[in-house]
């Protein structure tokens, strides 16, 4: 953990903390949709964790709803990003004229 994690983590109404370790522009290019400009953050967590999050979600048109990775939290940044890039990508199909990115909130 980081110092800075150390000093938040010291107060005892404090339950959890997170220190942003950097955060990256991908351009990702679909044929029906075009190309979507896609933030992946990455946060050191308390837990000593590397979390990510991405500022938009893949649907499919087969989806009922986005996909979520429900993991979201690896051992390094490097393994963080990746996990990131999977999330985007597991069921990116280039040929659906009906797929969509879907805004994070």
């Amino acid at each position: 953990m980081s110092k800075h994690l150390d000093i938040l983590q010291s107060y005892k109404q404090v339950v959890e903390s997170y220190e942003n370790v950097g955060e990256w522009r991908v351009w990702i290019h679909h044929d029906h949709i075009g190309s979507t400009e896609i933030t992946i953050r990455i946060d050191l967590g308390s837990d000593g964790k590397y979390h990510y999050s991405t500022s938009h979600y893949y649907q499919g048109s087969n989806q009922a709803g986005p996909y979520i990775s429900s993991r979201n939290s690896e051992d390094t940044i490097e393994q963080a990003l990746e996990s990131a890039m999977s999330q985007l990508l597991s069921f990116f199909k280039n040929d659906d004229e009906g797929a969509r990115w879907v805004e994070a909130k």
